[in-house]
């Protein structure tokens, strides 16, 4: 016999815990269902002998959307945000990336004096762009390199404003300039409590408003969504299992959700294609580290906890990363970009740091070692320890005596974010920010789909991460809830960025 629920909820990200905790406060019966053990997704924390580490996020902006809606949910009692610094060790710089646009100006141009007027330009359109972006005279498809090649003569500075750190520029101006908004103007976040705290206050919010009336049930992967001429039937589980139910929120990515889980024939083909064609953001290759803090000198992060570092050589000599060969080279890869993260800065009274390591890296690369959800080949695990190794030794020279302070190391590639948060091809921002991908000046909702009854939350439930990834979440979520409640949908209009030629 099967079940019959108001509404169904697959994966417990934020997105899918936010829309089932604002359907729970209407009074629905919703069920939520959840592949991993635990609720979250990829933000959450796992810990290892003692270190706690992130699965995803080390961050989140728009502190004021955020409070908001876990007000409006009943469990914003005590919430404290610390504020997030970023600082850029690369260039032969060492440079606050968090100053408000005034001050980055007036930094930048001392450092860059024959920029010091493109320098002023920059934040004056970045500014227009932000606040006055339909009267702007910037072009706003305008590519950013395209757009910094004229303005900026020094090859690091247009990387350092282009890409907010060392990589070349790579994305259309009105992205760019919501992300400087985001680290300028807004700020970078932490919750005091953890990032898991938010997901323990929605999964509060859920179960307090709903009393035994709506259930959240882990471990329970979700194989198909039964559709039937255009309408949502219900989920069937791995098992076999059939629940029904009218509406479905699936906080399931776009390409998990209609490649996987829904028969290609009970959708547009055009939207079919769309989907398919859309490319993802890379993901990254991650290095968490339990140290002993008393075997290093943690004082490059007196003032920033988030370092953007890469290597000293002349650009002239940077080598490209070939991720289409079978093994990179270590090294190679130490070369780039390292974003070095300092967590539990609490924990130092008790002599323990941890530290994360990323770098971006190409899902395909590592496919080939795929066997399965979870699986591995036997090289593997020697292979990332190479490459972990590699950052590490690259990151001891901003902290000496590093190597010999490890008590902890655990190393996860894309294919890690792919099966543990369920992000496919573990992209780790949704959609491609590439100018070729995305060009919009704002960012298009993507909540309804062609079929009645199925709605999308999460992070790719908008055509770009303008809020930052947790904020789009959860409007997601609170979008998403009130779309079925509302009863809207379907749609026929396909704004996927990419998704089309």
């Amino acid at each position: 016999m099967k079940e019959i629920w108001d509404a169904l909820v697959i994966g417990a990200g934020i997105g899918g815990l936010t829309s089932a905790a604002y359907l729970a406060k209407e009074g629905l019966r919703v069920l939520l269902l959840e592949r991993s053990p635990h609720i979250g997704g990829t933000a959450y924390v796992y810990h290892r002998k003692g270190f706690t580490f992130p699965m995803g996020p080390l961050g989140f902006s728009h502190p004021s959307l955020v409070r908001k809606v876990f007000e409006e949910l009943g469990v914003g009692e005590d919430l404290k945000f610390l504020k997030t610094h970023y600082r850029l060790h690369a260039f032969g710089l060492d440079l606050s990336l968090s100053f408000p646009f005034d001050q980055l100006k007036n930094e930048l141009s001392t450092h860059f004096p024959e920029d010091a007027e493109g320098v002023g330009q920059f934040f004056k359109d970045m500014d227009d762009l932000i606040f006055n972006r339909e009267k702007s005279y910037v072009s706003q498809n305008l590519p950013a390199f395209e757009y910094l090649q004229k303005l900026i003569k020094d090859e690091r500075l247009r990387r350092l404003l282009g890409s907010l750190g060392t990589r070349k520029p790579y994305s259309a101006l009105p992205l760019l300039s919501a992300m400087w908004n985001l680290m300028g103007n807004i700020g970078i976040w932490f919750p005091e409590e953890g990032m898991e705290s938010f997901c323990e206050r929605l999964k509060r919010a859920i179960l307090r408003s709903s009393g035994s009336r709506s259930l959240i049930r882990l471990n329970k992967a979700v194989s198909k969504i039964r559709v039937d001429q255009g309408k949502v039937l219900g989920i069937s589980l791995d098992d076999g299992t059939g629940i029904d139910s009218s509406f479905v929120i699936s906080n399931a990515d776009y390409k998990s959700t209609f490649l996987k889980l829904i028969d290609p024939k009970a959708i547009p083909q055009k939207w079919y294609d769309a989907i398919s064609n859309a490319r993802l953001t890379n993901s990254v290759f991650q290095v968490c580290l339990g140290i002993d803090a008393q075997k290093i000198d943690p004082s490059p992060f007196k003032q920033a906890e988030r370092l953007i570092y890469r290597r000293e050589n002349k650009l002239s000599d940077e080598r490209e990363l070939d991720w289409s060969l079978p093994r990179v080279d270590p090294q190679a890869l130490a070369a780039q970009e390292i974003e070095v993260s300092l967590l539990g800065k609490d924990r130092e009274k008790e002599n323990k740091l941890s530290l994360v390591l990323r770098v971006e890296a190409d899902y395909h690369h590592f496919a080939r070692f795929r066997l399965g959800w979870r699986k591995r080949s036997q090289e593997y695990q020697s292979y990332k320890s190479q490459l972990a190794q590699a950052l590490v030794h690259e990151i001891s020279s901003l902290f000496p005596g590093l190597e010999k302070s490890i008590l902890v190391m655990d190393i996860a590639t894309p294919l890690t974010f792919e099966d543990q948060g369920g992000r496919s091809g573990g992209a780790v921002a949704g959609w491609s920010w590439d100018y070729e991908d995305f060009r919009d000046g704002q960012p298009k909702e993507l909540i309804l789909t062609p079929v009645k009854g199925l709605y999308m939350a999460g992070h790719q439930a908008f055509s770009a991460l303008f809020m930052g990834g947790i904020p789009t979440a959860l409007e997601s979520g609170r979008r998403a809830a009130y779309a079925l409640l509302k009863g809207e949908g379907p749609t026929e209009d396909i704004s996927i960025p990419g998704g089309i030629p």
